[in-house]
């Protein structure tokens, strides 16, 4: 790597543009840009991204969080949004021709955002890159064109990266490190204990995406009944991610005669309070693992996607920490070998003995499983500390790198002055 001399950093002012398409990764957007004006003082940032990225020194020219989604549908009902921020970036890029483009997650966007770059020879770097491992592993032939650089979050993920072709380097999950050091409401989290000092909490985490909230709410209260009902002295407390969501699950309790507690922005508080977790699949999987707290996920799709997934899916796990479980063990692979089809959608007996966090997939109702396995969770103490033991291992296993973004800003400030592009970059020198 090249060293930055005081002169270098004198000398230039770099210009960034990043795009960060949800909430999460706006939030890991906003935190690369501080890390990035600490090491290059006279840095400039462009984005589209969201208001924790606007909030720091960054002039963000489209929120494009507002237009999160997932499937097919919800995505076209916003394509002409979408065009026209392409549209804005065309002229960013002719007009201001950025230094480099610095992408992270939502692939469908970023794609056209990382072909528009490179069509001008702006160099790309994928930060927290998208899944595509997990399903549509055809979509690396474009990380091989359009993208420059990798920072890959786990080993697996930099693995096959490589295996594929393309310059990866391993920098570790952000959220581990956030989790480490997260200021928190403790006494919200005190008052929460204390209140009810004899009550465990079961936390519900129905996701920060409006189409996940929909499609899931309705399970997520289905167990939470059956566990109450199975169990004494729990406590469901929903964790909503803002006060729309708030006001839909106030609704769909009310429609079923439930008066669970729901508190806005307060997540971290949350999962560190709680006995166990009910949430839905997504990077939120990580900052449990990291608080060593024992959970299961369940997501409802449809019944197309679910049969559609036996084909499309090529990981045999959509929660990230049941991927990073079973990558460490000896003989074992989290992807399926390539041509192999699964006879069906659902796990194998041995992939389901796997897991660290069961997890629920399908389109029929899986609450009694999901409520089961919670419900022996919280009324055998021998078998909850087993699983936190169990968390705890893996956690030391997989968590290796003490500060992602600061190792993420410190490879793309110190290429910003070498000679030779990202692409070239010998990433084995990096380590």
């Amino acid at each position: 790597m090249t060293e930055i001399r005081k002169s270098q950093i004198d000398a230039r002012e770099p210009l960034f543009f990043l795009s960060a398409g949800d909430p999460s990764g706006d939030a890991h957007a906003a935190r690369l840009v501080e890390a990035l004006e600490r090491r290059l003082p006279n840095s400039r940032f462009l984005a589209f991204a969201g208001s924790k990225t606007a909030a720091t020194n960054c002039d963000v020219r489209f929120d494009l969080t507002k237009f999160a989604v997932m499937m097919l549908t919800r995505a076209i009902l916003n394509l002409r949004r979408y065009l026209g921020a392409l549209k804005l970036a065309d002229k960013i890029f002719d007009t201001e021709r950025p230094d480099a483009v610095i992408l992270v997650d939502f692939p469908g966007f970023n794609w056209k955002i990382a072909q528009k770059a490179k069509k001008r020879g702006i160099p790309v770097v994928y930060f927290m890159p998208p899944q595509i491992w997990g399903w549509g592993q055809w979509r690396v032939k474009k990380m091989r064109k359009y993208v420059d650089l990798i920072l890959s979050c786990f080993a697996f993920e930099d693995d096959w990266f490589r295996e594929q072709g393309c310059n990866s380097l391993l920098i570790g999950h952000p959220f581990f490190e956030e989790s480490r050091s997260r200021s928190v409401d403790s006494a919200f989290i005190s008052s929460l204990q204390s209140d009810r000092p004899n009550e465990r909490i079961l936390t519900l985490l129905p996701g920060s995406r409006d189409q996940e909230v929909a499609n899931n709410l309705d399970s997520l209260i289905n167990v939470a009944a059956k566990v109450q009902g199975a169990t004494r002295n729990i406590r469901p407390i929903f964790a909503a991610f803002k006060e729309e969501h708030a006001n839909i699950i106030r609704e769909r309790l009310a429609q079923r005669q439930f008066d669970y507690e729901i508190y806005v922005g307060k997540t971290p508080e949350l999962m560190r309070a709680a006995t166990c977790c009910l949430g839905v699949s997504g990077s939120v999987s990580i900052e449990l693992l990291s608080l060593c707290k024992p959970t299961v996920i369940l997501y409802r799709t449809t019944k197309l996607e679910y049969r559609a997934l036996r084909f499309l899916k090529r990981v045999k796990y959509i929660t990230l920490t049941n991927l990073l479980a079973v990558h460490r063990l000896p003989g074992e692979s989290p992807f399926y070998p390539k041509g192999f089809l699964p006879k069906s959608t659902e796990h194998t007996q041995r992939e389901r003995s796997l897991m660290v966090f069961p997890e629920f997939l399908d389109y029929r109702d899986r609450s009694d499983e999901a409520a089961s396995v919670l419900t022996e969770w919280l009324q055998d103490d021998a078998t909850l500390s087993h699983k936190i033991d169990e968390l705890r291992e893996l956690r030391t296993a997989v968590d290796v790198e003490d500060r992602p973004i600061e190792r993420a800003a410190d490879i793309i400030a110190s290429n910003m002055f070498a000679n030779a592009p990202l692409s070239s970059i010998n990433v084995d020198s990096c380590k």
